[in-house]
């Protein structure tokens, strides 16, 4: 979850660039949620993201929704 950064200068993109090697090395996906826009902006023009292992997420429901597999079943007594 990102929803707390600013910004993003180049030696914190090399650092999530290694992360996302590194974690791949060992089968794990690297995903993004929450991301604000200067911070994409950024992670798209240092070219991140065409090696990002996982996805960007708007929302960190939605990343938990899609990576769980998680579906809201409405309750057949309350509904």
């Amino acid at each position: 979850m990102c929803s707390a950064v600013n910004e993003i200068d180049l030696s914190a993109l090399e650092t999530l660039e290694l992360i996302n090697i590194r974690l791949g090395e060992v089968g794990i996906d690297l995903s993004l949620s929450e991301v604000k826009g200067p911070v994409m902006d950024r992670l798209q023009r240092g070219h991140f993201l065409d090696h990002l292992t996982g996805e960007v997420y708007l929302s960190q429901f939605e990343a938990f929704q899609k990576l769980t597999g998680y579906r809201h079943v409405p309750d057949p007594i309350s509904a």
